[in-house]
């Protein structure tokens, strides 16, 4: 699938493991043994282009954490809150406005309270902590398959990383 889409790049991101997923199935594992390690104060950012599954990470991810949430899309909101034993704040960053001064959004209240996820995060790359763990999800040439990217920036992301063997 020919893309334009530009991923997100920090200068301290480390390429610490690459899975490939043939199925929703399969990336709900992913998201759910995600889940199940990620804790207050942790950090995911999901870049990738739309729809290569990024909120379905997210909807497992929550399930994998223990939380009973229903996951939607908060394109429109920009940011919802999922309460289970880890408080989970999704935020979508799709839809917006270029001219938003990141720091109205408040983001960075949220990193201490709770595990944060963020999709489109190059949208925000200016207001983003230092240690998060970056998952970079790519279409490939085979029908429903993603490459998904994992990417460490610190000893935090890393130790998350460590429970999807």
């Amino acid at each position: 699938m020919d893309s334009k889409f530009k991923h997100l790049s920090l200068d301290n991101e480390f390429l610490e493991k690459t899975i490939f997923s043939n199925s929703l199935d399969d990336t709900k594992k992913l998201g759910i043994k995600l889940g199940k390690n990620i804790q207050k104060e942790d950090i995911i950012l999901l870049a990738g282009d739309l729809g290569a599954g990024k909120t379905e990470l997210v909807r497992s991810i929550v399930e994998g954490s223990g939380s009973e949430s229903f996951v939607r899309s908060p394109t429109f909101v920009l940011i919802n809150n999922y309460e289970g034993p880890t408080k989970i704040t999704h935020c979508d960053f799709y839809r917006m406005d270029e001219n938003l001064d990141e720091e109205e959004l408040g983001i960075e209240e949220y990193y201490e309270d709770s595990a944060t996820l963020i999709e489109w995060p190059e949208r925000v790359k200016n207001n983003l902590p230092e240690d998060c763990l970056i998952i970079k999800i790519f279409f490939t040439e085979i029908d429903n398959q993603r490459e998904f990217k994992f990417y460490s920036t610190g000893n935090k992301s890393k130790a998350l990383l460590e429970g999807i063997q």
